[in-house]
């Protein structure tokens, strides 16, 4: 209310200073200094105007005081102040996001930079190389001239040189390709089509088995091992049945045009089969993408198209056929044949419906994603991802990168040696006895390297050479 009146006050002066009567009427009065404004006594000052001035001075502060206290109660209030803080918080945020963003913009130029200066300097360095080659060249050019020219023989001699040191290292090299050579000689030598398949498969099957269904299968794996027994023989612990699966790495363009092998290995009477699952990697000939058949009581499953990682979908075509194999036992119920082939296309269809519907969902998520990433950063978010491999590929000189080849004879070189020549192996020293052992797979060698730890804990005399990690 003092800086109200204060204002009027003010006002009022300088219209007394316009109208000539009032300063008459006011030469009296003396010029008073706000040199305090809490302390003065504004009520005394107005006591010394007439009373319709003072009346003017009242109602020209109430008028000021009632629109003030309508601005403040109406516009600044705390929910206008306080969006006008979120405001210049998120503001100063951008700012300061800005800023981060700059500052990572120059840290990159500064990079960049550098990186060309070093570019500079190596091809520098390249150029005073070749320069000090070029005169060395030269240099030795004018010597062998001058040696041509007065000793003959002595030039002589150093082409043989040449030709000697040349000849010594092409059969370094030699040696070097035969030995490589041969390192892939004995290591893919017995192996045939499919083998990598399988050995990625096989790990699968053994870590579904002992983690869901209490090693409730003896899972062997006969791959090339004996070509007339399948790749691998599932037998169920309790009730000792056997069922044969074979698999087919075949390409999408190649269907499995022979399936009479597989109908063979299934009905011999030395595997003691109820049946046999066949998985395509493509298609397989004259079958459905998933068919069921009988020959001679032996129920055969063809699924063409296997995807390797639906480990759970073969398991529950093992307990199928068992299933369809209790039935025909105890009363040949095709209905329930029947029955058990819809619940298994529900039971696809209902996945697929599934993986649409995600597959919708997730498209949508990735779209928001590159909208914010291009709004934000004004990039494309993609390539951000994959910026290693593509600064790689932009490289113009890369560096070169070699393979471990390994000497099979040295791996070797006396000790015992247990299984066939593969790129899996593990050395180890076990009861003062030296050996080298191979593996179809890492997954197999893993679980010898876990055994020999585990009797190394019981204090048994057990030494591991693990250099192949």
């Amino acid at each position: 209310m003092k800086i109200f009146l204060a204002c009027a006050f003010l006002f009022l002066l300088q219209k007394n200073n316009a109208n000539p009567n009032m300063r008459k009427n006011n030469t009296n009065n003396k010029k008073i200094h706000l040199k305090n404004i809490d302390n003065y006594n504004y009520m005394d000052k107005l006591s010394q105007y007439d009373e319709h001035i003072q009346q003017f001075i009242v109602n020209i502060g109430s008028f000021m005081y009632d629109k003030s206290k309508d601005f403040f109660e109406q516009e600044l209030t705390e929910k206008n102040a306080l969006e006008k803080w979120n405001l210049d918080y998120n503001l100063d945020k951008i700012n300061n996001e800005k800023r981060r963003l700059e500052e990572r913009v120059r840290e990159k130029e500064k990079e960049n930079y550098q990186l060309k200066e070093n570019v500079f300097q190596m091809k520098e360095e390249e150029r005073e190389k070749f320069e000090n080659s070029i005169s060395w060249y030269k240099q030795q050019l004018e010597e062998n001239q001058k040696i041509t020219f007065f000793k003959e023989k002595n030039y002589e001699q150093e082409i043989s040189s040449r030709l000697s040191r040349e000849t010594e290292q092409l059969n370094k090299r030699i040696q070097e390709l035969t030995k490589k050579n041969k390192w892939y000689h004995d290591l893919y030598e017995s192996n045939e089509k499919g083998t990598n398949y399988e050995e990625e498969l096989y790990p699968k099957l053994l870590d579904y088995n002992d983690k869901f269904l209490n090693s409730i299968w003896q899972i062997t794996h006969i791959g090339q091992v004996m070509g007339e027994k399948s790749d691998f023989h599932f037998k169920n612990k309790v009730n000792d049945q056997v069922i044969l699966i074979d698999t087919k790495n075949n390409l999408p363009t190649n269907p499995i045009a022979n399936t009479d092998n597989f109908v063979r290995d299934v009905k011999d009477k030395k595997t003691n089969a109820i049946g046999g699952i066949m998985l395509a990697n493509g298609k397989i000939c004259n079958k459905k993408q998933f068919e069921i058949n009988m020959d001679n009581g032996k129920y055969l499953v063809f699924v063409s198209n296997f995807d390797r990682n639906n480990v759970p979908y073969v398991f529950s075509l093992l307990d199928e056929i068992i299933e369809l194999s209790f039935l025909k036992q105890s009363r040949g119920d095709k209905d329930k044949l029947k029955e058990l082939l819809i619940e298994n296309y529900k039971r696809e269809i209902q996945q697929l419906d599934g993986l649409e519907k995600n597959k919708k969902t997730i498209l949508k998520n990735i779209d928001e994603l590159i909208q914010d990433y291009q709004n934000f950063f004004k990039e494309d978010i993609s390539m951000e991802i994959k910026k290693n491999e593509i600064s790689n590929s932009s490289v113009r000189i890369r560096e070169k990168t070699s393979k471990k080849i390994e000497d099979f004879d040295e791996l070797e070189k006396d000790r015992k040696v247990v299984g066939q020549r593969s790129k899996y192996f593990l050395q180890y020293d076990e009861n003062n006895e030296k050996k080298t052992q191979y593996f179809k797979n890492n997954y197999a060698r893993g679980q010898k390297v876990k055994s020999l730890q585990k009797k190394t804990n019981n204090e048994e005399n057990i030494i591991i050479i693990d250099d192949t990690a």
